[in-house]
């Protein structure tokens, strides 16, 4: 009975030392502004996970990840984009490149100043390129829809003057043009007894090959026949006097043919707008020279 109060007496102060003990853990952990409880699960909101990516982030911003959206294309990128030409600077330059097929200079067509566009041996028409076209006349003949009104105002004017400029070869296609020059080739190789390469360098002074020819182009008329005799013709020499009025001019002469390779053609008459007509006409120039004249590339 002594032994069992005397254990009760040694253990009253255990459990007040244990007592005070918690009690001042519990103190301490108030003093701390903490809970004693255990610990919520972290917060999924906008606002903890800004603050744990902000703790975690590097100095260096780094970019955003490539989006369909936000994509900078590289020198390497294909994807074709808009071109930005808010502040490009104007330039005369055609965009002209190289077929590597025929060796020759693919013209730009779409450059504003089309009635300044060469085509001739080295010179060719995109492939595939069709003009957009006008009939003129209700002849079932046509020409470029931009050339076709200045043709009829001339051959109007003419009328009131008693000349018609009756259309003889407007617009042609390129199969039409393909089909004219290999024809004359093979007419050359027989007549003259060339070889193909150079039945075809000579045809190309009378015929040029498709897709090199200004009326593959719908710019040029043939106007009347296509005779020798047309340059002592009364419609020749009213040409001569008025075309330029209505943007028109003289082609292809004698004297020019070292430089536009081709053989006179005094039925052959290509618009190239009122102003430069009469300046061509004035200087005696063909049109090469007289865009090199003026620092106009073509």
């Amino acid at each position: 009975m002594n032994n069992k109060k005397s254990r009760l007496n040694a253990a009253v102060p255990i459990v007040v030392v244990l007592l005070l003990a918690v009690a001042c853990v519990a103190v301490l952990l108030v003093l701390r502004g903490k809970s004693p409880t255990v610990d919520p699960m972290p917060d999924s909101s906008a606002s903890s996970t800004t603050e744990k990516l902000s703790t975690a982030a590097p100095t260096t911003t780094e970019p955003p990840s490539p989006t369909i959206n936000n994509i900078i294309p590289t020198q390497d990128d294909t994807t074709e984009l808009a071109p930005d030409t808010s502040e490009a600077p104007q330039t005369s330059e055609p965009t002209t490149a190289q077929n590597p097929d025929t060796g020759r200079i693919v013209v730009d067509v779409n450059r504003e100043d089309w009635y300044f566009i060469v085509v001739n041996a080295g010179r060719e028409m995109p492939e595939g390129y069709v003009p957009e076209l006008k009939e003129i006349l209700g002849c079932d003949k046509y020409l470029d829809y931009r050339v076709a009104p200045h043709y009829e105002e001339m051959y109007y004017a003419a009328k009131k003057d008693g000349i018609t400029l009756t259309p003889y070869s407007a617009y042609r296609s390129y199969e039409r043009q393909k089909n004219n020059y290999n024809n004359l080739t093979r007419s050359y190789m027989s007549q003259y007894n060339l070889n193909e390469a150079d039945a075809r360098k000579k045809a190309a002074t009378v015929i040029l090959p498709p897709g090199t020819s200004e009326h593959n182009l719908g710019f040029a008329m043939d106007v009347c026949n296509t005779l020798d005799a047309f340059a002592n013709s009364k419609e020749y020499a009213w040409l001569q006097q008025h075309a330029h009025e209505y943007g028109f001019i003289l082609r292809y002469t004698a004297e020019k043919q070292p430089i536009t390779g081709i053989v006179p053609e005094p039925w052959h008459w290509r618009y190239v707008g009122v102003e430069n007509a009469e300046r061509i006409k004035n200087s005696g120039l063909c049109l090469e020279e007289y865009l090199d004249s003026i620092g106009v590339a073509y």
